[in-house]
Formats: structure tokens, C-alpha cells, sequence
């Protein structure tokens, strides 16, 4: 397990003291501080409180690394009115893109919990049950599903696999088992061995097609959970895996039919509707996403409120850039600078060219021809209407963002 330090300090218990004003009887040394007493908090002590538990694929060598954060509520925005509000979240939000940008946003998590031990997926689970209020992701859930294997029976399920009647129990609890020492593939080998000899098995396809989506087989992963979701109607994990898969495999339409069946107001189904109503905002159904998150927002939990205020900022700012005058005035200006900037270089190059510059070596004429040809198609990418990862949520700490996430943007590696 792998913990980090968090930016919000909690004040912990303090030592019997002396009442004000009362002097210490003479002879009496002052008690000194014990190390147990000067060290913090264990960060368990932070789970009671903590605002979401957010899982992502991370880069670790050659490979990524499944990593569980627990966030806690940042500093708290200063009170405006009513009005101003949205105009405050917007500001906000720049400030913070801004900084990203720049490199200078520093928020960890107070706990961090990773694949690299075995112990990973029951300390995920344990930290679900100690936050019962925290925003949960689905990847974290589907975390959640593996966390009962016992890797003490891998000799047991093998022979039992060899027995009639039983090769189906057999295999899905070896693949579970292997989930929980990191072989993955050997898992979904087993998975599929336990499909071959109950291919009606209600948790076969469901545990095959999650143990997938968790190595971004999303196309293997969404046919392993659409038959899931047919064989075990109103089984939410595996349905809600189905419409996940589907999202990241950019089939809006049909990840909003499947995430309308999930959507709810708290614990996962609240992700399921914060889901749906980003599958309506990227296919620019802006009052149906706002629909949704408005009663997200009024769903009674605090954490999933502050979620939708985030995704309706984020609404608007699509709106805006895609159809709104307010966009279309910012890309003519982006438009316009670009071209300036681009004319500038032009300049620059004839200039160079009329004093003879490249007359001994002409083809180094064409060096600053493709620099310039680099930075004007940068620059008109960034005025046409393709967003980043950047320009969606992420307005504050421990929110998430599923178009920012490493699930749909993969980090790249050191290496």
C-alpha cells in the first residue's frame, strides 16, 4: 500500500492539559512528547470523511498500474451571492486550467492504494465500506468485484477444474485468484474456460468482460458484458460495465440507452446518471445533460451536487464553444491572431531570403518554412472545435472528470 500526503489537516486529539491559569506544583518537570504523540493521524483516519475513492490505470514501466486515490473536500470557495455564482465557478475553473497548463497544480490524495500488492483489492474494499458517503467510480466498484479471491485454493480450483459438475465454480474462482496476484491474463483465460463449460453461468461473462475493461479491451469487453446483461437482467455492475465500455468505444447513443437503466441519485447509480448526462453533453444534447444533472443536484448527497455544478460549467462551456456567439467570436479572435502570427513568420523568412541569407546553402531556406508550417497548424487545432481533456471538469479536488480521467486519456510513461 502506498499512501500520500494530503493537503487537508484534520486537528487530532491533544494530551490532558492544565487548566489556565493554574501553576505547576514545584518539583514537577514538564512531561516531554512522545513520538506517538507528535506523529499524524494514520491516513485511515481520513476515510470517514474522505469526498470520493477514484481509480486509474497509471504508468509503471512498461506497463500501467491499477491505482486507487481517496480524496478529502479542498479548501472551501469563498461565499458569493447567488448570482455570481456561476460566473465564480467559471473563474475558478480558469484558474485551475491555468495552472494545469502550467504545471503548478499540486492536489494529492491522502491515500493511495495500488496493484503491486496483493493486498489491493480487499484494501479497496475496506476503504468503500469506510466511506460510505464518498463518491464512488465505477472502476473502483468493478475493483471492488475481485476482491474476494483467495489465492490460498489456486491448487484447489486447479484440481477441481478437472471435475465434472464443477469446472464452472472452479475456474472463476482460480480467476479471481490470479486477478489478485496481477496475472490478468491468465484470469481471463480462466474466465473464458468457465464460459466453455457454463456458458449460462450468471457471472462468467460479467467477470470476463470487467477483467477486460480493466486492460482497455473495451470491444472484447463490451461483447462479453452485452451477453452478461442479457443472461442476468438488472444486475447493475454488469450493466453498467456494458454502457462504460461503450463510452469509451465513443458509441454515445448506445452507452446513454444502457446508462438510462443504471442512473440514479446516490452511490453508483449517481455515477450512472453523471455518466449519462456526458455521453448527452458529447453528442451536443445540451438541455437533455442538463436535465440530467439537475437532478443529480437535487439528489440530496453533497458530494454528487458539487459533481453536477462541475459538469454544468462544463455544459455551458461546450455550448458556447461549439454553437454559442460567445465561441464563435473567441475562435474568429483565435483565428485572427493565429494568422497574424503566421503572417509575422512569413515576413520574416522573404525578409531573410531578399538579404541573400540562404544564397550558399538555399535548401535551409525550407527550415524555417516547415517551423512556421508547425506552429500555424497548431494553432488552427486549437481554434477548431475539437476540445482537450483540459476543457471539461476537473474544477476541484477529488471531483471526477470522465473525459479527463486516464481511462479515456492514457498518461503517457516515463519510459
Amino acid at each position: 500500500m502506498e499512501r500520500g500526503g494530503g493537503l487537508l489537516e484534520l486537528p487530532r486529539e491533544q494530551p490532558w492539559a492544565r487548566p489556565e491559569g493554574e501553576e505547576r506544583p514545584s518539583g514537577e518537570e514538564p512531561a516531554e512528547e512522545t513520538p506517538e504523540e507528535e506523529a499524524p493521524p494514520p491516513p485511515e483516519h481520513y476515510l470517514p470523511q474522505a469526498r470520493s475513492l477514484l481509480t486509474e490505470l497509471r504508468p509503471s514501466g512498461f506497463g500501467e498500474l491499477l491505482v486507487t486515490d481517496v480524496w478529502v473536500p479542498g479548501p472551501r470557495p469563498e461565499a458569493r451571492p447567488e448570482a455570481d455564482e456561476a460566473d465564480a465557478r467559471q473563474q475558478a475553473w480558469s484558474r485551475r486550467h491555468e495552472l494545469r497548463q502550467l504545471g503548478l497544480l499540486r492536489e494529492r490524495p491522502v491515500l493511495s492504494y495500488d496493484a503491486r500488492t496483493e493486498e489491493y483489492w480487499a484494501h479497496v474494499a475496506d476503504a468503500r465500506l469506510a466511506a460510505p458517503q464518498a463518491i464512488l467510480d465505477p472502476y473502483t466498484d468493478f475493483v471492488v468485484a475481485f476482491a474476494g479471491g483467495d489465492i490460498s485454493r489456486i491448487p484447489e480450483y486447479r484440481a477441481e477444474a478437472k471435475e465434472y459438475g464443477r469446472r464452472a465454480e472452479a475456474w472463476l474462482g482460480l480467476g479471481r485468484a490470479y486477478m489478485t496476484i496481477g496475472r490478468i491474463k491468465s484470469a481471463q483465460g480462466a474466465f473464458r474456460e468457465a464460459a466453455k463449460a457454463d456458458p449460462y453461468h450468471p457471472d462468467v461473462w460479467s467477470y470476463l468482460g470487467i477483467s477486460q475493461l480493466l486492460t482497455r479491451a473495451n470491444d472484447e469487453a463490451a461483447k462479453a458484458l452485452d451477453r452478461a446483461a442479457e443472461q442476468s437482467p438488472g444486475d447493475l455492475r454488469a450493466e453498467f460495465a456494458l454502457g462504460v465500455a461503450r463510452y469509451h468505444l465513443k458509441d454515445y447513443a448506445r452507452a446513454e440507452d444502457q446508462l438510462r437503466r443504471v442512473a440514479g441519485s446516490s452511490g453508483l447509480r449517481g455515477a450512472g446518471r453523471s455518466f449519462l448526462a456526458c455521453c448527452l453533453r458529447l453528442q451536443q444534447k445540451w438541455d437533455e445533460a442538463r436535465t440530467e444533472l439537475g437532478l443529480l443536484r437535487h439528489s440530496g448527497h453533497p458530494q454528487w451536487a458539487a459533481v453536477a455544478e462541475q459538469c454544468l460549467d462544463c455544459v455551458q462551456r461546450g455550448e458556447e464553444r461549439r454553437g454559442g456567439q460567445a465561441g464563435k467570436k473567441r475562435r474568429l479572435l483565435s483565428l485572427l491572431a493565429s494568422l497574424g502570427a503566421a503572417a509575422g513568420g512569413a515576413v520574416w523568412v522573404f525578409y531573410s531570403l531578399l538579404e541573400h541569407y540562404f544564397r550558399d546553402q538555399p535548401k535551409l531556406a525550407a527550415a524555417p518554412l516547415l517551423v512556421l508550417f508547425m506552429i500555424l497548424a497548431r494553432a488552427l487545432k486549437g481554434v477548431s472545435r475539437q476540445e482537450s481533456a483540459s476543457e471539461f471538469g476537473n474544477a476541484e479536488q477529488g471531483l471526477p472528470c470522465w473525459q479527463a480521467t486516464s481511462w479515456t486519456r492514457p498518461r503517457r510513461a516515463d519510459l
